[in-house]
């Protein structure tokens, strides 16, 4: 009966402690700045994702232009006069400062979507995990210099209203899905967010069974559980790291460029951020199971 406590005392510990290290890394992610700071915060420099929001802020800038300015500006013209202005802008502290405020805003609203659907149900609508990502405090920031530049430069024209200059930046709203499989179960993703919170829990509920595995095992049977613990916790690490770490994104066709901007240079910047934790896990593991079975079999037998 010993032994059979201690072997189960270790598998759980296993399980737990790769609980731990999931629930941590989704918390930080859901409730802490810097891991969505680290992981998107680059992205204005990302070449194609500046490009297509730069499009997308012209396509509204073009067609909000006051009627006086579009009689003194051919058509043709106006997306080569607004895109150095619109890309320099980008790139700008204010607007650097203004996609930080984006980022955050984002996450602490999808947290709170993700528990709402934690307590009030789900329809079981994949779309439900869909984030909105709202760059209007970018728009604003980018096209700041160019209002200002326009009420100074063509305040002069007759029938111009000044206050119109105030409406050419653009509301810009992006629906990313997060989850690109429609197998996806929204449910289980706000079950996940919520329990994240209790990581450091499961931490210590591995410790403690790990402790009880290897105080209640006898002999050399402890240290094979050990081993057997590792095991497990050693597969776990490497199917996490090369899996739901190391995520794999297929946008549907019809997803706007930004968005597939978005997601390819979140895929890369989540990997880099989250799979190292899972390669220590995974090795930490390793070094288990060697020092179990290494100790197991230097464990003299028992004699009756």
């Amino acid at each position: 009966m010993r032994h059979v406590l201690s072997i189960i005392s270790l598998l759980l510990a296993a399980l737990l402690a790769a609980a731990a290290l999931a629930g941590g890394q989704v918390n930080q992610l859901l409730r802490s700045e810097e891991p969505v700071r680290g992981i998107a915060g680059s992205l204005p420099e990302d070449d194609d994702f500046a490009r297509s929001v730069t499009t997308t802020a012209l396509d509204e800038l073009a067609g909000q232009l006051p009627g006086g300015v579009q009689d003194y500006l051919p058509t043709d013209s106006v997306e080569g006069l607004l895109t150095p202005v619109i890309s320099d802008a980008f790139t700008a502290d204010r607007a650097l400062a203004a996609w930080d405020e984006v980022l955050q805003t984002t996450r602490s609203d999808y947290t709170a979507q993700l528990e709402a659907i934690f307590e009030s149900g789900t329809q079981g609508d994949v779309r439900e995990l869909d984030i909105e990502l709202n760059l209007t405090p970018v728009s604003e920031a980018m096209t700041e210099p160019l209002r200002e530049s326009l009420h100074d430069a063509l305040g002069w024209v007759p029938g111009v209203d000044l206050d119109s200059f105030d409406m050419i930046a653009p509301d810009i709203v992006l629906d990313i899905e997060a989850a690109t499989g429609e197998t996806a179960d929204p449910y289980t993703w706000a079950t996940v967010a919520v329990a994240s919170q209790y990581w450091g829990a499961y931490a210590i509920g591995a410790a403690v069974l790990a402790l009880i595995g290897v105080l209640v095992g006898a002999g050399r049977i402890r240290w094979y559980a050990m081993a057997s613990g590792g095991v497990v916790a050693a597969i776990i690490g490497l199917w996490m790291a090369t899996t739901v770490a190391s995520p794999q994104f297929e946008p549907p066709p019809e997803t706007p460029a930004a968005a597939v901007a978005i997601l390819e240079h979140i895929q890369h910047q989540f990997t880099e951020w989250a799979q190292p934790a899972w390669w220590v896990f995974s090795a930490l593991a390793g070094v288990v199971v060697l020092a179990g079975m290494l100790v197991g079999l230097l464990t003299p037998t028992r004699r009756r």
